[in-house]
């Protein structure tokens, strides 16, 4: 008795006993036909790396002599919401948009204070005894006023008058537009910061040139996102000569406003990075000089300390990345 099989058009005979006896290859290496003349394709795709979630972190010392102790840090952004990351930590808040509480609904405010200061249940932040203060400018809606942050950033500048010993020493303003820029929002950075706050805000995420309003300011820090490649900026990072650093920005591990993690990516997740450097100068600053530091000295102290991450043009990493390390070693008397 013969079996008949049809393969591509061709009408071939095989011997019943054949088929009971063996499995036969036909055509492509991954195509299979079983003893009863049924077809299958084997899987040949190989299997994907696994991802290291917390590869950003891997870039920082595990053991730092510099926390963020003593530091205040404000993130301007879509609000915070409660996490075991957070737990412990005095976070104060203020809302400014029309929602009347500072829960994060959009979901990234809360990962920003993540990176900037988890206390170390699943990971730590690379300023975690760092104080945080949210201000919280975005609801949600993809429509942040500039009002609204000219109205965070003249709080800002009324709590440091009130706490001249413990001010706000830096401010993460997840916060640009391109074009565009308001004056008086420049006119209230610019007072914050010849107060002496170090404003670190995101490049933008539109993958082309163009620094966005107010990340392309003189006197503010642009961060632009580092690819988890490490030879790479972040596809989407916007760029150009306004650049003073760059940070991990891709599919960053941090929390999220449900309790839970999650991956973030962007220039906002790079910014965290930088403001927690930054606030690590200022601890070692106040230390070294007995004093709160100008911006400037705390630029300068984060300049010295970063290099240029080989294979990135300039004009994406202004002055590379900064290394922990190093920064702890300029400001830390051996």
């Amino acid at each position: 008795m013969k079996k008949l099989v049809v393969i591509a058009g061709a009408i071939v005979y095989f011997s019943t006993l054949l088929l009971a006896t063996d499995t036969l290859f036909l055509g492509p290496r991954n195509m299979r036909v079983s003893e009863n003349g049924e077809f299958s394709w084997v899987d040949t795709t190989p299997m994907p790396e696994a991802f290291d979630n917390t590869w950003a972190y891997r870039l920082y010392p595990t053991e730092k002599k510099l926390t963020g102790k003593g530091v205040t840090v404000a993130v301007a952004d879509s609000g915070i919401s409660s996490h075991m990351e957070f737990n412990g930590k005095q976070i104060q808040g203020q809302d400014f948009t029309l929602s009347a509480s500072i829960n994060d609904v959009k979901n990234h405010g809360t990962g920003v204070v993540g990176i900037i200061g988890a206390r170390g249940v699943r990971f730590t932040g690379i300023a975690p005894n760092a104080s945080v203060i949210v201000y919280k400018i975005d609801d949600g809606s993809r429509m942040i006023a500039a009002q609204a942050v000219t109205s965070a950033i003249n709080t800002l500048l009324q709590y440091n008058q009130d706490h001249p010993d413990h001010p706000i020493s830096v401010l993460n303003l997840s916060y640009g537009e391109l074009p565009g820029g308001s004056i008086q929002l420049t006119e209230a950075l610019k007072r914050a910061y010849e107060q002496g706050v170090v404003i670190v805000c995101p490049a933008g995420n539109l993958s082309y040139p163009g620094v966005h309003y107010p990340a392309n300011l003189s006197f503010t820090i642009a961060v632009g996102a580092l690819a988890s490649n490490l030879t790479q900026a972040y596809a989407n990072s916007s760029y150009g000569p306004q650049i003073d650093f760059i940070a991990p920005g891709d599919r960053i591990y941090t929390t999220t406003n449900d309790g839970e993690y999650t991956l973030m990516s962007g220039t906002s997740a790079a910014a965290g990075f930088v403001s927690a450097a930054a606030a690590l100068a200022v601890e070692g600053l106040k230390n070294k000089l007995g004093r709160q530091p100008t911006v400037e000295e705390v630029k300068q102290a984060l300049k010295k300390a970063s290099y240029p991450v080989q294979g990135i043009d300039p004009i994406k990493q202004g002055n590379g990345f900064i290394d922990i390390k190093k920064l702890e070693e300029q400001l830390i008397a051996s």
